[in-house]
């Protein structure tokens, strides 16, 4: 092959001129008709690695990597191909090796910058490249090379791809989790880069808000590592005074006012993510004490609640199909800090379900936000439908006749069924929330309270009684005319007619003549 031998003729002038012609003809291919054979593909990557290193080329090592990089596109031979040597070279001229070279030059961070998309397409599409990856000392030497003495320096794009490496990493190999987290102490080195942007960048630059978010994600996935690797002492304290360092942060990128809504929406969102893995003990950061101030609520700043409370009422209005992956991470975040946190579940539930005034309307008509939650109690995307409810309950301090009034039965019945509750709370129910009284009956509730079908959790106004002037022959007529429709409508399996049982749960039956007994 012309490509493979102008290589091997150690020509300086062809080989530049034969790399930059490949790079032309190639930059958006991701398979190669010239190269269609394994041995052909294992020919050129082996000449290309030869090129690498010889330093006597070092002026072509950079398109030497770009065409690496266009190569790892095809999966198709990369099991016979790719070997442990070809990954260590990678991670060398990405200079991530633990004895990082010292770099000042544009055009050394160029290479470095290829080696680097190298190593992140064959992490991120290939199984055995992902393998070899992970068993080099990579991991640590970007965190080395993240640290506040070290990256003031280095170009943004060699920074960002660093972390998008690390995010990989940790997302597809769930063994490198508990080394990264615990051994080497990846939150903490992460928790003080995110210090380091915060207090050195601004959050007003965009190029800073994006590396944070790719260490926002780093740390999701590394809080889902439970495995620990060793066993210290007092791990466990510190642990949770590192997570309450991480949160004074968070708290920050919630309130940070960025230039670009795109990425301002970003931040928030990874930040959002992140809440839903971390300990609960540490939430009280997002709401510390503060003087008088109109962000202040019973001695609290919960501007941060304010901010998590749009971001729910912004996403209360997307369409089906990305409610999941939007709404569920600012719900969880927002049941847990309800069910731990009085404070803020008062000022939640202030906003959310103020005292009633309007019972003319049912509770899922109009534009607040307890309606637009009340139409999700019956969304068709299941967890949907049980997080805004178990929201709303939560936040009713888990009263079902609290949560009837506010949302009517129709709409509680999914979770009322559940959790067993269609009876109400057994005898033996104690409450796990504080005593004090937050009665919510306004004039406009108490005027027309008798007058509130609990099913619609609506007023309805007195209507005639159709029963007045029917004789008992009559009566007897239309109650076994619905029998008959309830049972023709069971046996075409329309409908299944079910009663409540011992368990507050509904239990189906098999007749419908059983919804007599008791």
């Amino acid at each position: 092959m012309d490509f493979v031998n102008v290589i091997k003729s150690r020509d300086g002038s062809k080989i530049q001129q034969i790399l930059e012609e490949f790079i032309t003809q190639n930059a958006k291919s991701f398979t190669f008709q010239s190269m269609d054979t394994c041995s052909i593909q294992t020919e050129v990557w082996n000449s290309l690695f030869e090129l690498l290193k010889d330093e006597e080329f070092s002026s072509c090592h950079s398109h030497c990597l770009q065409i690496l990089k266009i190569l790892s596109r095809d999966q198709q031979h990369l099991d016979k191909i790719v070997k442990d040597s070809f990954i260590n070279l990678l991670v060398e001229k990405a200079n991530l090796s633990l004895q990082q070279k010292s770099t000042n030059l544009p055009e050394q961070f160029v290479g470095i910058l290829e080696a680097q998309k190298c190593i992140f397409n064959l992490v991120f599409s290939h199984l055995k490249s992902r393998t070899l990856v992970s068993e080099t000392h990579i991991a640590e030497a970007i965190l080395l090379r993240l640290s506040v003495e070290k990256s003031s320096n280095i170009p943004h794009d060699v920074l960002l791809f660093d972390l998008k490496i690390l995010f990989l990493l940790t997302a597809l190999c769930s063994d490198c989790r508990p080394t990264l987290r615990y051994s080497l102490h990846g939150i903490k080195h992460l928790t003080k880069y995110l210090e380091q942007c915060c207090t050195v960048h601004g959050l007003d630059h965009l190029d800073t808000a994006e590396l944070c978010c790719e260490c926002l994600k780093i740390i999701f996935n590394l809080l889902l590592s439970n495995e620990k690797s060793i066993d210290l002492p007092n791990e466990d304290y510190d642990d949770l005074q590192l997570q309450r360092d991480l949160m004074k942060i968070i708290r920050q990128f919630l309130l940070a006012n960025l230039n670009a809504l795109a990425k301002k929406e970003e931040l928030k969102s990874h930040a959002i993510n992140l809440l839903t893995s971390m300990s609960f003990e540490s939430y009280e950061e997002l709401i510390p004490a503060c003087a008088n101030s109109e962000d202040c609520f019973q001695g609290c700043d919960i501007t941060a609640l304010v901010v998590l409370l749009e971001f729910l009422e912004e996403r209360l209005g997307k369409p089906i199909r990305v409610l999941q992956e939007e709404l569920l991470p600012v719900l969880s975040v927002l049941i847990q800090f309800s069910r731990t946190n009085r404070i803020a579940r008062k000022f939640i539930r202030s906003r959310v379900l103020p005292p009633l005034r309007d019972v003319m309307h049912r509770p899922e008509e109009g534009d607040t936000i307890r309606s637009k939650l009340c139409r999700l109690m019956t969304s068709p995307v299941t967890q949907v439908e049980f997080l805004v409810a178990e929201f709303l309950f939560v936040l009713c301090k888990e009263n079902v006749s609290r949560l009837i009034k506010y949302t009517g039965y129709g709409n509680a019945a999914g979770l009322l069924a559940h959790r067993g509750l269609m009876m109400g709370h057994p005898p033996s129910h104690v409450s796990a929330y504080s005593s004090d009284s937050e009665d919510s009956g306004t004039e406009e509730y108490k005027q027309v309270e008798h007058s509130i079908n609990p099913v619609t959790g609506s007023y309805e106004p007195q209507r005639p009684n159709p029963l007045e002037n029917m004789s008992e022959e009559q009566k007897e007529y239309e109650a076994v005319k619905l029998v008959n429709m309830i049972d023709q409508l069971q046996r075409k399996g329309i409908i299944q007619p079910a009663r409540v049982g011992e368990d507050g749960k509904p239990r189906a039956i098999e007749h419908v003549m059983e919804l007599q007994k008791d």
